[in-house]
Order: C-alpha cells, then structure tokens, then sequence
C-alpha cells in the first residue's frame, strides 16, 4: 500500500511539472529594438534586430537576464527588459539564490579595455593597426570586438550600428559621436563612461584619454548616441 501510495505520488509530480513548464509560455510584444540571438550570451549570433511592436512566443525564462522566445517558427533569445507580456508573466518558481552578478559586465569590460590602452595605443587617421597606432572608429572597432561585439571600421558605419539612445538615456558603454572641425557631419566616436565624459583615441591626446561632454570643445559638437551591447 505504501508503495503505491509512493508511485502515484511521484507521477503527479511529474504532471505538476509538466503543466507548470508549458503554463509560462505565452506571448510578448517587443516594446523597444533588441537583439534577437542564437544563445542566451552577449558573444552568441545575432539573428536580427527586432523591431519595435514585433510579437514573439515566450517559451522559458532562462534567467534574469534571457528568455528563450519563438519568432516566426524560430528559436532564439533575448532580454525580458525589451519586451512586455500580452498578460502578466506567472510568478516563477522558488529557486535557489543565484550567485552574485560578476561586476565585469560587457559595459564595464569595454571600458577597462579602453582605459588599458592608455600609454599604449597611439593616434593616426585612417589607421587600423591594433593596438598600438589606431583612430578613433578602429579603437572602438578593437575595443568592442574584445566583448564579442562586431564593428566595422569608421564612423560613416558605426554611427548605424546597434539602435539609437538619446542624449538624456545614455548608459556607460554607449557609442558617442562628434562632428569635427567646421564640417556638420560625423567624424568622431567614443565610448560613454557615465556623468557626462567619454573615453576616445584622439590627436589631441595622441591617444587615449578621457574628455567631457558638458563643458569644452566637445560640449557642443554632440550628433548621437548608439547601443551595441
């Protein structure tokens, strides 16, 4: 009698779990761009951007930081922070507390890369020499290519890359991007560091140094800003 008592328990169990499991999927709206990848990692493919307003199947939540969702027939992942549920998520399960998030983030890396090429990468136009004699989109290039993240060469690219950020919305890690001289056009890219400064391989430096956005020759020769990560 016990023993069946044991067996019936433990396939409701197994019931439970299988209905718990299919009950999260469900579907989401994409409420900002995001990047639509092939694993839950910053270095995985990028499938597409997906667009604002595009409908997608969540089928798990992986963990805080991806869920695996279903668009058009294929699987990917993405970040829940970019999405919003057509009905309210389910609470999840009780899990374990998760170990503390490393604070070596793909924002923070780049920037420590960037300030290790201090002393060590020299300034050229039009060089792509890493790391020792670059210009300002090849520093970026090489910087944000040490995260995982792919950047072509030169502003004229790069100030498409990834989606738009306002100046007001501008998180370290960010692309920055400065007209020069008298053109009205772009011809110079940074790294936003946070509290109105940037990271760049500049001539004014000959190489890499910091500057600020709010005050002196930069504060007025903003265009935009860009997210890649």
């Amino acid at each position: 009698m016990k023993k069946k008592n044991i067996v019936s328990m433990a396939v409701l169990s197994l019931v439970s779990l299988a209905i718990s499991a299919t009950a999260f999927a469900q579907t989401a709206t994409v409420k900002s761009g995001v990047n639509f990848r092939s694993a839950p990692s910053l270095n995985s493919t990028v499938y597409q951007m997906l667009k604002t307003g595009t409908v997608v199947d969540v089928q798990e939540k992986v963990n805080s930081y991806w869920v695996k969702v279903s668009v058009n027939g294929k699987v990917g992942y993405l970040s829940p922070n970019y999405i919003t549920y057509t009905q309210a998520a389910p609470a999840p399960a009780p899990t374990p507390a998760p170990a503390p998030v490393s604070t070596s983030s793909a924002a923070a890396r780049v920037i420590q890369y960037a300030k290790d090429l201090k002393g060590i990468t020299h300034y050229k136009y039009n060089a792509n020499n890493a790391p020792t004699l670059m210009d300002c989109s090849s520093f970026t290039k090489y910087v944000f290519g040490k995260v995982g993240v792919s950047l072509k060469w030169g502003t004229r690219y790069q100030k498409d890359a990834g989606r738009f950020v306002a100046k007001s919305s501008l998180a370290p890690g960010d692309l920055v991007f400065f007209r020069v001289g008298s053109s009205t056009s772009i011809g110079h890219v940074g790294i936003y560091l946070g509290n109105g400064q940037f990271i760049h391989n500049s001539p004014s430096f000959d190489g890499v140094g910091i500057s600020s956005m709010t005050s002196g020759y930069w504060s007025t020769r903003y265009v935009t800003g860009r997210r890649v990560l």
